[in-house]
């Protein structure tokens, strides 16, 4: 597997200060940290009741349908537990299955340039 825009081969800039370092597309700076965080947590929460690898024995579909669900939780109000994380979380996991599903390299399908 390779990664674009990780690697020995990247082009490099230079910032205004001259400082020189490899060029990246992904803009991790853009994403929220507190909502990595419930994402975690909800992570975290599920390995605790179901065990750390069990997420990957589950389809796509089925992570899909729960985040469904709790988006549709949420929209009704109920304020049980923290839905948007946890429909966050089951996307991302079903993304995790559908990319180990697709072939022996699959961030190659969703990363190359």
């Amino acid at each position: 597997m390779r990664i674009s825009g990780v690697g020995p081969d990247v082009p490099q800039v230079v910032n205004e200060n001259g400082g020189a370092q490899s060029a990246t597309p992904y803009r991790f700076d853009l994403l929220d940290p507190i909502v990595m965080f419930r994402l975690a947590k909800v992570i975290g929460l599920g390995a605790e009741k179901y065990g750390d690898d069990n997420w990957s024995r589950i389809s796509a579909e089925d992570h899909l349908n729960h985040a469904v669900q709790h988006i549709y939780a949420w929209l009704a109000g109920d304020a049980q537990e923290d839905h948007l994380g946890h429909a966050l979380c089951r996307i991302v996991l079903a993304a995790a299955v559908e990319q180990t599903e697709m072939n022996d390299h699959p961030a190659d399908v969703f990363l190359a340039e």
